[in-house]
């Protein structure tokens, strides 16, 4: 290992091109200067230097080993500063996941962007899967937060943040009967017809939701059709194929072939969103986002 001291001195002297010089920079002595030069050279077992009667040269190696220096002590430098911005969180990376259903409500872009402008040198990796497999991944602390239809199980492990409520809609295919009606369509209405939803496989929190209402109404809908991806329905929807519970967030990403309506129901039938995190020992920069969000839910 080179001793930074020694690398700062080498550079003083390259730089300075005699060695006299280089001490005054250094705020040193020339003679103890020296010695720190030729103890460098012996480590390395090369000539570093060419002594001139007026100065020193660099020698071939020792430009190179100049320009090595110079990152060297560039990185050195700003270590203390970046140690104190991960503490501070103004650094690091978060890691935030996701389920597709939650993934499309205007939120959650809203907070990223927020985040993102108050703590610029963050670095947010995102990543979208099953509500279970999410979970997971914040209790093995793969994850820092994650953004579900539910709350997570009983854990001691993980708490769970309630962010907003977000109302259930029907979509139906341009075509049904139903389309036409004006306001809000009765859920119990839906019974007689063909349902496509989002696979439970990876939206259980959502399908379990919808399944829940309504049996709530008092009957279990006749599932024609699952698909891989909440967006997905919306294909099959468009194509005729049947109708679907959606949150009322999903009919901004398409309305062609696609009438929404409201749902009325003896109890309101909503999709909520929480933000499951550890129950101890998260980050600073964890702090800071949960800091924003709740912040956001406030106004």
């Amino acid at each position: 290992m080179i001793d930074i001291h020694k690398l700062n001195a080498f550079v003083a002297v390259v730089e300075e091109s005699n060695i006299s010089k280089a001490a005054v920079r250094l705020h040193m002595q020339q003679p103890p200067l020296t010695r720190l030069i030729k103890s460098l050279e012996q480590e390395l077992d090369t000539a570093l230097l060419k002594r001139l009667p007026r100065g020193v040269e660099v020698t071939e190696a020792g430009k190179a080993l100049y320009q090595e220096a110079i990152t060297i002590l560039a990185h050195a430098q700003s270590i203390p500063k970046r140690v104190k911005n991960i503490a501070q969180g103004l650094e690091g990376q978060i890691n935030i996941g996701f389920t597709n259903s939650a993934g499309l409500h205007p939120f959650l872009p809203a907070v990223l962007r927020q985040f993102r402008e108050q703590f610029p040198a963050v670095a947010i990796h995102l990543e979208e899967d099953s509500s279970t497999a999410l979970t997971d991944a914040v209790i093995n602390e793969k994850l820092d937060i994650v953004f579900l239809r539910k709350p997570a199980p009983i854990h001691t492990e993980v708490q769970s943040i309630h962010v907003l409520d977000e109302p259930l809609i029907v979509a139906l295919p341009s075509n049904h009967p139903l389309a036409g009606q004006a306001g809000a369509i009765r859920l119990v209405d839906l019974e007689p017809y063909e349902f496509v939803l989002y696979r439970r496989i990876a939206g259980q929190d959502l399908f379990d939701n919808i399944l829940a209402n309504c049996y709530q109404a008092g009957f279990s809908p006749n599932i024609v059709q699952e698909a891989p991806r909440l967006t997905s329905s919306l294909n099959l929807i468009a194509a005729g194929i049947g109708l679907s519970i959606v949150p009322a967030s999903i009919q901004d990403f398409w309305n062609k072939q696609i009438v929404y309506k409201s749902l009325e129901a003896k109890k309101p039938c909503i999709a909520p969103i929480y933000a499951i995190c550890r129950a101890q020992g998260n980050s600073v920069r964890v702090e800071h986002f949960l800091s924003l969000l709740k912040a956001s839910q406030a106004v």
